[in-house]
């Protein structure tokens, strides 16, 4: 992970917030750009990217209107790219070489979810927090003390560079995401299963397989690895994942890697570095 460069991310920051304004939409900081404002009224030195959030279906903010705001986007020199998923409609934005997250949350039974699988409870966006950053004013979720905690952990107070992933992780529920699928998906999946089944193999300092090795797809479920050393999961949607792989008292967090539905993955430990890796998981051929 690169930190961006903090004056350019506060430039940056302050352009998508005055495009937000004139274009009337209301957005809130999430993530990192949430905790810095907060906790420090700065962006996080090692930071690498600027998160905010809007929620669909309130604020009068809908899919159609997601669009004709991405379309300002493009005019004024962003660069986008969006994805969805049955959690959000996410909209990734750069310039000037700074990368920005704007995430639309979709309700579901109340709660929005937030990666890796941090479960939100909705009425935290119904009056935004106004507060002071860059000399200007930023909603945050209110009250934002709540948010930090369900977020990052009890310990959110305290700034931490590397670490914050297991805070994190630990208080998330093994299977916390519900499954929103389709009809279509739904009879997809009984047709073809296969099609559906993503396998990650885990392999020791010599390459070699490891058997009884519990990986965790964070969120999700949990899986042992068999002789061959693959743990086998279903998933319904290529996005990003949080993996965490356990043998004994060895333990490495993957928090960010992007897997996809039919596809084999294999993993390699690093002797010099347990923790803080990004992007391991590497597709077989």
């Amino acid at each position: 992970m690169i930190p961006m460069d903090i004056q350019k991310g506060e430039k940056s920051i302050l352009e998508i917030k005055e495009l937000m304004d004139d274009l009337d939409v209301i957005f809130f900081l999430r993530h990192g750009t949430c905790l810095g404002a907060v906790r420090d009224g700065q962006l996080i030195p090692w930071d690498d990217d600027i998160d905010i959030g809007s929620i669909i279906g309130m604020n009068n903010l809908d899919e159609k209107s997601i669009s004709k705001i991405i379309d300002s986007f493009k005019l004024n020199g962003f660069k986008t790219e969006v994805s969805e998923s049955p959690f959000h409609i996410s909209v990734s934005l750069s310039k000037s070489g700074i990368p920005i997250d704007w995430t639309c949350y979709k309700i579901l039974q109340g709660y929005i979810y937030q990666y890796p699988a941090v479960k939100i409870p909705v009425n935290l966006y119904d009056d935004l927090k106004p507060i002071s950053f860059l000399g200007t004013s930023f909603f945050v979720p209110n009250p934002p003390e709540k948010y930090l905690s369900l977020k990052y952990g009890s310990e959110w107070m305290t700034p931490k560079k590397t670490g914050y992933e297991n805070d994190i992780i630990k208080s998330i529920p093994g299977s916390v995401i519900p499954e929103q699928s389709s009809i279509f998906t739904r009879l997809h999946k009984f047709l073809f299963p296969s099609k559906y089944i993503t396998k990650i193999r885990i392999l020791n300092h010599e390459n070699k397989p490891v058997k009884l090795s519990d990986v965790t797809l964070v969120g999700l479920s949990k899986c042992t690895t068999n002789d061959q050393g693959y743990a086998e999961f279903e998933l319904l949607i290529k996005d990003w994942y949080a993996v965490i792989i356990e043998k004994g008292e060895e333990k490495e967090i993957l928090y960010e890697e992007i897997l996809k539905p039919g596809s084999n993955y294999y993993y390699l430990p690093d002797k010099n570095k347990t923790s803080g890796r990004t992007y391991i998981l590497k597709e077989e051929n």
